[in-house]
C-alpha cells in the first residue's frame, strides 16, 4: 500500500516556493516509475504561481544512490536529480524547472509540470508524425552529447561515473541471475552460467572500447514528454558517461517502440544520429550500426532480468506483462548478430522466447 500523500509537507513546500498566499487546492497522484519515488500533481490557487506543479516524493530511496538499478556508487552528497538538473538546465537542455528543493527536510521536490503526454503517447496518437517526433528526440540526444563533450564538469555527478565494460557485464549477470535463475526458481549449474556469460562477452565490447560520452542512460519514449511543440526530458538522475549508441538504442528499441518505429525508420534515425554528431564536430567511430546492435541486445537482456527482479524479488506487479515486447527486440537483434548463435541456443534452452526462428 502506498504511503499517504504528505499534505502538510506539500503545503510547506508550495509556500516556500511561491509565497504564503498560495494554497494547494487539489492533489492528483501520477504514474510512478520502478523506484520508490512517487509523483503527485498539485493544483494551486491564491496568487502568482503556476496553476499546477508536480511533487516528486523521494520515498525510501532517499538519499538515492547513483544507480537505482544495480546499487551503483555510494550515496551522493547531493540529490543526483538536483545535481544533474542544474548542469542540464545551464546548457539549455529542456528539463523541468525545480521550483523548490525540500529533499533534506521533507523528502520531496517541487517541479515544473510538463504535462502527461509522453513521446510514446504523441507518436501513437499521430502516426504521421512519428518520424518528426523521433527525429526531434535524436536531435535532442545529439545536443546532450555535444554539451557534454564541450563542457564536461567534474562537479556534475553525471561526469563522475562511467557505463563501462564492468557495469555492462554486471547487467548481463543480472539477466542471468533473474531472467533465467529467478524465473527457473533455481540457480544454473556453474559451468552453464559461465558459458552463457562468456558467450555474451561481445556485448560488453562497445563499453570497453568506445570513448565515453554524456548519456541520459534511460532515454526512452516514456521519459520524454511532448509539451506543445517542445520535447521535455525527464528521469535523468542516473546520467553518466557511456558509449554513443547507448541512449539511441533506448530511444528506438525500448519495449513497444518498434511497433511505431519500423526497421526502415530506425535505420534512417541511426544514420541521422551519426551525421548530426559529425556535423557538430563529434567523432563517429567506425561501425556505428554494429555498435548500436550490440548495445541494443545488451540493454534488452538487462531489461529482461530487471523486470523479473522487480516482479519476483521486489514484489512490484505488472512488469512481466512488458516482457513479450522486450523478447521481440532481443530476438530481432540476435537475428542481426549471427556470431552469437551458439550462446543464443544456450540461452533459449532456459528462455525459449529468445530462440531462433525454425
Amino acid at each position: 500500500m502506498a504511503s499517504p500523500i504528505p499534505h502538510e509537507a506539500l503545503a510547506r513546500a508550495v509556500r516556500a516556493a511561491f509565497g504564503a498566499a498560495i494554497a494547494v487546492v487539489a492533489t492528483e497522484p501520477l504514474v510512478g516509475d520502478a523506484s520508490s519515488r512517487r509523483y503527485v500533481r498539485l493544483r494551486l490557487a491564491g496568487g502568482a504561481a503556476p496553476p499546477t506543479v508536480v511533487a516528486m516524493l523521494l520515498g525510501t530511496d532517499h538519499p538515492p544512490r547513483f544507480s537505482d538499478e544495480l546499487g551503483g556508487a555510494a550515496a551522493a552528497t547531493e540529490l543526483p536529480f538536483v545535481n544533474v538538473a542544474r548542469w542540464l538546465a545551464a546548457h539549455d537542455l529542456p528539463v523541468p524547472e525545480i521550483h523548490h528543493d525540500a529533499s533534506e527536510t521533507d523528502g520531496l521536490l517541487l517541479l515544473e509540470d510538463v504535462g502527461d503526454t509522453t513521446l510514446w503517447d504523441a507518436a501513437v496518437a499521430a502516426p504521421g508524425r512519428v518520424a518528426t517526433l523521433f527525429g526531434a528526440a535524436v536531435e535532442m540526444l545529439v545536443a546532450l552529447q555535444v554539451a557534454g563533450a564541450r563542457d564536461p564538469d567534474p562537479g556534475c555527478q553525471a561526469f563522475q561515473q562511467r557505463f563501462d565494460g564492468r557495469l555492462a557485464r554486471a547487467e548481463l549477470e543480472h539477466f542471468v541471475e533473474h531472467g533465467i535463475e529467478t524465473r527457473r526458481g533455481r540457480p544454473l549449474p556453474a559451468a552453464e552460467r559461465t558459458a552463457i556469460l562468456e558467450g555474451l562477452e561481445p556485448l560488453a565490447a562497445p563499453f570497453d572500447e568506445a570513448s565515453p560520452i554524456l548519456a541520459h542512460r534511460d532515454f526512452m519514449a516514456w521519459n520524454i514528454h511532448v509539451q506543445g511543440e517542445r520535447l521535455r526530458l525527464l528521469d535523468f538522475q542516473d546520467a553518466l558517461l557511456a558509449p554513443d549508441a547507448v541512449d539511441l538504442c533506448a530511444l528506438l528499441t525500448d519495449r513497444r517502440t518498434p511497433t511505431v518505429v519500423d526497421a526502415r525508420l530506425e535505420a534512417a534515425l541511426v544514420d541521422a544520429f551519426g551525421r548530426a554528431r559529425a556535423a557538430a564536430g563529434l567523432p563517429v567511430p567506425d561501425g556505428l550500426p554494429a555498435r548500436y546492435q550490440r548495445c541494443t541486445l545488451q540493454r534488452a537482456l538487462k531489461v529482461i532480468g530487471r523486470f523479473y527482479f522487480l516482479e519476483r524479488v521486489k514484489g512490484k506487479r505488472g512488469y512481466l506483462a512488458y516482457l513479450p515486447d522486450v523478447y521481440a527486440v532481443a530476438r530481432r537483434t540476435f537475428d542481426l548478430l549471427p556470431a552469437l548463435a551458439a550462446v543464443r541456443t544456450r540461452i533459449a534452452a532456459h528462455v525459449p522466447e529468445l530462440g531462433a526462428p525454425p
